[in-house]
């Protein structure tokens, strides 16, 4: 079975207007449509009927994977799936479940990051650098609309498969990555690699020397050992899931959080010529099928749509064209 890349990544936002100063005033991301999301596609996420939102889809200079969609209910969500910064947050930095989302940016970062500290958003650590295999990068955390944590990162030294050729190709690229907090290391690697087809692109732990920085930027306590996952779709450098792995160190499990209807990233999407098997083999192994394979009419264009849950409390929507 093959799975492609991550074509979409969803975030429920409070204030979309507030949301595009960020993605496309700051970070220069492109609007691809902008209206009401259709309700065939909103049955087939799972919410009620008569549910209202605004759909705002955005890419990096028409790139087709990576995409951000932003989407704001009527009436507003007040649902969050992820707070896990500052004093009174409720979740802690090391949960199991759905992380931050990852954006390459021009060297030198500082200048993206004061832009991004004058639209009015907290950082969440200094710039950091680090390395992971054969990867060095320089990041920053923050938090994005409703909580939601961005990274922005510079690649230093990235290998074609991670990031693509030109990259940045603007103010900020496609989005190059999204994270999980992940709780088992060997059902992620099942999953992603056996059921979806997905390839490992890294498999390492942080050495001992970048140990403390990547606590820093993870929020995970100094000393925390920290095993970083990552899986592509050959050839495709971005669109990426990176699981994050704190071995003993790791939290409580955000069950139920990342679904379309809640606050920050609910929703991840990608695409597949093999929906049944796909089917299949999800049944067979006991992963959670929200939604079996479903036809949908949305303004004309007909697809399939399958919605799953993966082992780390993710969500994703897998489309037959």
């Amino acid at each position: 079975m093959t799975v492609g890349a991550m074509r979409y990544a969803t975030l429920g936002v409070s204030d979309m207007d507030k949301s595009l100063r960020l993605f496309h005033d700051v970070l220069a991301l492109r609007i691809e449509k902008d209206g009401a999301a259709s309700p065939a596609l909103l049955r087939a996420w799972g919410l009620k009927e008569g549910a209202v939102a605004r759909l705002v889809e955005l890419s990096c200079k028409g790139y087709p994977i990576g995409r951000l969609r932003l989407i704001q209910f009527t009436p507003a969500a007040s649902r969050f799936v992820r707070l896990d910064h500052g004093p009174s947050s409720p979740d802690s930095a090391l949960d199991v479940g759905p992380k931050a989302i990852d954006f390459y940016v021009a060297d030198p970062i500082h200048d993206t990051v004061r832009d991004v500290e004058k639209a009015g958003y907290e950082l969440r650590s200094p710039p950091v650098k680090h390395q992971v295999g054969d990867s060095i990068q320089e990041e920053v955390l923050f938090s994005g609309p409703d909580g939601v944590p961005i990274l922005l990162m510079v690649g230093i030294q990235h290998p074609a498969h991670s990031m693509r050729l030109a990259t940045p190709d603007g103010r900020a690229s496609e989005i190059a990555t999204i994270s999980f907090i992940a709780g088992d290391l060997e059902a992620s690697r099942k999953f992603y690699g056996d059921g979806l087809g997905l390839t490992p692109v890294t498999d390492a732990e942080t050495p001992d020397q970048y140990r403390d920085l990547v606590c820093d930027l993870t929020g995970a306590p100094r000393g925390s050992r920290v095993h970083f996952l990552m899986y592509a779709q050959s050839g495709e450098p971005s669109g990426k899931i990176l699981l994050v792995h704190f071995f003993d160190a790791t939290g409580k499990r955000l069950v139920d959080r990342m679904t379309p209807g809640h606050l920050g990233f609910s929703l991840l999407s990608h695409e597949t010529k093999e929906l049944d098997q796909l089917y299949e083999w999800c049944r067979a192994n006991a992963v959670h099928v929200v939604t079996a394979p479903t036809e949908i009419n949305d303004s004309g264009s007909r697809y399939r749509v399958m919605m799953i849950c993966g082992p780390n409390e993710e969500m994703f929507e897998m489309i037959e064209r």
